[in-house]
């Protein structure tokens, strides 16, 4: 199910490039490992931390694989030279220096494929797995493997050994690498201390004042461990809380690299059990950065949530309003074209009405789109669902998409050879490719790229939703635009919030939250990258189980000029129940045409009198769903106790009228209707009686 990109090949630049920054990486992997030579001495780093397998992990993890091999063979010669400082053999030498090489490659390929492929520990979920993964299970490992060469090689304790290499490793990735990751990565906070858009911001700032003056105060003052323990957990904390990840992994840092030298130097609260302190100081360093980084991680996801809250709670309040009007606005666009209809079937095409009436009629069907977008963007739409591939949804849009665009602008889609199928409703996954498509159209110089993809859920930046869990199909729509302003990030979803202002592109502001509605309603997400050279859109559903496949699609009900011109009745007894005055004359007179014989109601109770007085004398029932004093459904419920399989129809424009009939198993209409759309309702209504 996995679609894989193919990469451009290096050119003989890059591979220059690569090997020019693996030699400078070597030289600094030579420089962070060169104390491990002189391990004996208590001033070593060694005895604590081993900085250089994290320095290079964070360098690669980002990297592509193919470009490894360069800084791991600097890796093994930086390690190599780093021996000849020390009184091992050379054979004993070179399995050290192959076992940091094989350190760095677990680490990255366990990293990557389990825990954070872009190298951002920005959920509880990633962080976890990092712990466990790399620190934790990694280290056990590679410190065996360790412990047993140093054991035959120099003998001693192997549990020491082990113990030394396990916590030393395992603290040095634990707190540099995520620091390392993290910094690695543009912010958007004001910097302080700027160096381009990486720059210190404040909470960190602050917080490494803070660490620092701790620990400078516990050598002046004579601190105990566990004062100085507070301290640094109340820095730390507070750089989680009010700077996120950032500050946290660099006070962290600060306060790992400034514990170590004052205690290896004989100084601060852990000098005062010489070298043994040292367990005590590894034990509190690695405790300390898993709160501040779950700290920082859990006020992440809260601010997430809260954001997604505050979406809802807007998609909420639409709903509302949309679900209040959508009742009485369909009413109006379906006497309003109902009758033009009715009017233009009976007069000479030839006529000089015929040309108002067709505009009558374009401007109800603009009406009826928008009032779908407002149900679709409040997540109040068709919730019918079945199995879909995504390839046809897609190619559709892509297909619509293409005639709308501006001269010049190329629309790039490629379906995937094989199906990738989705439970979901395929007329909304449609509409909510058509708007992602158009809007990078929109936004394009000369170029939008259009992917599907299937496999293990991606992480990254999600706005709207959360990504599922397990497999997941994802749309792919990318432009080569300027990119999207940072102050509109937070905005793009929003009901009715549009940037296209300008004369000639005024936007109605409901694409992207049609989007968003359907994603979520989906058990979707979706994602948004953005930079000067251009956009992308990620849409994230859930995979259908292995196995599934897509539902063949459904027959579009055409209906010939002669049948429609056809009585449909023969003087058939039909009860019209609509509160709607206007729509209730438009049923009535739609039903005398077909050859019925039409009886209105305006009040559902007194329709259900007179029907209970001969209930054999009505051959079919058409109702709305919403009215006063007793609902559509109600309505049908009990005109069924009395009659069972009584022929009855269900004409509304409520988003749950589909699933009630379903559920009464009878035909619905969805207002503003056709005239055809109503004579194929009735038809089936009375054709099932009949089965019946």
């Amino acid at each position: 199910m996995r679609q894989r990109n193919v990469s451009p090949a290096y050119s003989p630049v890059d591979w220059g490039r690569t090997v020019l920054s693996a030699a400078l990486a070597a030289l600094v992997y030579y420089l962070l490992a060169s104390p491990a030579a002189n391990i004996a001495q208590s001033t070593t780093l060694a005895a604590i931390a081993w900085p250089a397998p994290a320095f290079m992990i964070a360098l690669l993890w980002r990297k592509p694989g193919r470009t490894w091999p360069p800084y791991l063979l600097a890796v093994f010669i930086a390690m190599m030279l780093v021996g000849h400082r020390d009184p091992l053999p050379a054979p004993v030498d070179a399995g050290f220096a192959l076992l940091d090489v094989i350190e760095i490659v677990a680490c990255l390929l366990i990293g990557r494929r389990w825990v954070a492929r872009d190298g951002q520990f920005d959920t509880l979920r990633r962080l976890t797995r990092f712990v466990l993964l790399l620190p934790v299970l990694v280290m056990l490992l590679v410190s065996a493997a360790g412990a047993t060469l140093a054991f035959s090689a120099m003998g001693g304790s192997w549990f020491d050994e082990w113990r030394t290499l396990l916590v030393g490793n395992g603290l040095a990735i634990l707190v540099l690498a995520p620091t390392l990751l993290t910094w690695s990565q543009p912010s958007h906070r004001p910097a302080v201390i700027g160096v381009g858009t990486r720059g210190i911001d404040l909470p960190s700032l602050i917080g490494v004042l803070i660490v620092a003056g701790g620990l400078l105060a516990s050598v002046v003052f004579d601190f105990s461990p566990e004062m100085l323990r507070v301290w640094l957990s109340l820095a730390l904390a507070g750089a989680a809380l009010y700077g996120g990840m950032r500050s946290a992994t660099l006070t962290m840092s600060v306060a790992a690299v400034l514990a170590v030298l004052l205690t290896l130097y004989d100084y601060g609260p852990y000098r005062q059990d010489g070298l043994g302190s040292t367990w005590s100081l590894q034990v509190d360093l690695a405790g300390l950065a898993m709160l501040g980084f779950f700290v920082a991680v859990a006020v992440r996801e809260r601010q997430a949530l809260s954001a997604r809250m505050e979406q809802m709670r807007r998609f909420e309040s639409l709903g509302l309003m949309a679900g209040g009007i959508a009742h009485d606005f369909n009413n109006v666009l379906g006497a309003a074209g109902g009758y033009a209809e009715l009017a233009q079937d009976r007069l000479d095409p030839a006529s000089p009405a015929a040309a108002p009436l067709n505009e009558v009629m374009l401007a109800v069907a603009r009406g009826r789109d928008l009032t779908e977008q407002i149900l679709l963007a409040a997540r109040r739409g068709d919730r019918q669902r079945v199995m879909v591939d995504l390839r046809d949804a897609v190619g559709e849009a892509v297909r619509l998409a293409r005639p709308l665009c501006r001269p010049g602008i190329e629309i790039e889609f490629t379906p995937p050879a094989l199906p990738l199928v989705v439970h979901a409703h395929p007329t909304q996954l449609t509409r909510v490719a058509l708007n992602l498509v158009r809007n990078a159209s929109q936004a394009a110089r000369s170029r939008v790229v259009v992917s599907l993809q299937g496999g293990d859920a991606p992480l990254g930046p999600v706005l709207i939703g959360a990504p599922p869990p397990d497999l997941a199909l994802w749309l792919d729509v990318a432009d080569d635009g300027t990119g999207i302003a940072p102050e509109n990030m937070s905005r793009l979803f929003d009901p009715f919030f549009s940037t296209r202002t300008g004369a000639g592109e005024k936007g109605t502001g409901l694409g992207l939250a049609i989007v968003a509605g359907i994603a979520t309603e989906h058990d979707g997400a979706v994602a948004v990258t953005s930079s000067p050279a251009g956009t992308m859109f990620r849409l994230l559903l859930p995979a259908a189980p292995t196995g599934s496949v897509a539902s063949p699609p459904a027959a579009a009900a055409v209906v010939s000029q002669d049948a429609a011109s056809t009585p449909l009745g023969q003087g058939e007894c039909v009860f019209v129940v609509d509160d709607d005055d206007a729509q209730r004359a438009l049923l009535e007179e739609s039903l005398a045409a077909m050859g019925f014989e039409p009886i209105g109601f305006a009040d559902p109770q007194e329709a259900l009198r007179e029907f209970a007085v001969e209930p054999q004398a009505v051959d079919l029932l058409v109702t709305d769903l919403d009215m006063p004093h007793l609902r559509g459904d109600a309505l049908l419920t009990q005109v069924l106790a009395l009659r069972p399989g009584m022929p009855a129809l269900l004409c509304s424009g409520n988003a749950q009228a589909a699933q009630l009939a379903a559920g009464l198993q009878m035909p619905i209409v969805s207002k503003p209707f056709e005239q055809a759309a109503l004579r194929s309702a009735i038809a089936a209504a009375l054709a099932t009686a009949q089965k019946q």
